[in-house]
């Protein structure tokens, strides 16, 4: 986890059918994990941060099992929580509206030859893009003890029910 993404992912190749695979994760999260800290439904799953630990940065593990009937491969994915996750692509997209729509609104003045006020959303737009993605990166630093914890406690239910390929 030293490169800065969005949301880290991963992934296990297992040696069972996917069915049989989600059924003893299930099982291991039953046993060693408590209720309300886990949920899954089909072939889905995800573990969350104790409720006493939970801060704004705070990640969730979310797994997904595709494969055939003699393997499959656990996909993986850290990601904040969902109102976190929903308020920062929306600013986001916000702001790289903005860059794009006063960018060109800002050529169009230029090539009018009108004073290009619209350029300023280009140069105010780009800095703010680089500190949401520089927020990012310092609630990764903040969240990775948690994100490292999430993924112990799914190795140990991977080993629990022998399940590495």
């Amino acid at each position: 986890m030293s490169t800065v993404r969005l949301r880290p992912n991963f992934e296990v190749p297992l040696r069972l059918p996917k069915e049989e695979a989600i059924e003893r994760i299930r099982t291991g999260l039953e046993a060693t994990v408590p209720a309300g800290r886990w949920m899954s439904k089909g072939r889905w799953a995800e573990l969350h941060v104790p409720p006493s630990d939970q801060r704004v940065w705070s990640p969730h593990l979310s797994i997904r099992l595709d494969g055939s009937a003699d393997g499959c491969t656990l996909f993986g994915r850290f990601a904040p929580r969902a109102e976190v996750w929903t308020f920062f692509v929306f600013l986001y997209f916000g702001v790289a509206f903005l860059v794009v729509f006063g960018g060109i609104f800002g050529y169009v003045q230029w090539a009018s030859d009108e004073p290009a006020w619209g350029l300023w959303s280009v140069w105010i737009g780009v800095p703010v893009l680089a500190l949401l993605h520089l927020a990012s990166a310092v609630g990764q630093r903040l969240g990775q003890e948690q994100m490292i914890e999430l993924r112990s406690e799914l190795d140990s239910v991977l080993e629990a029910g022998e399940l590495h390929g």
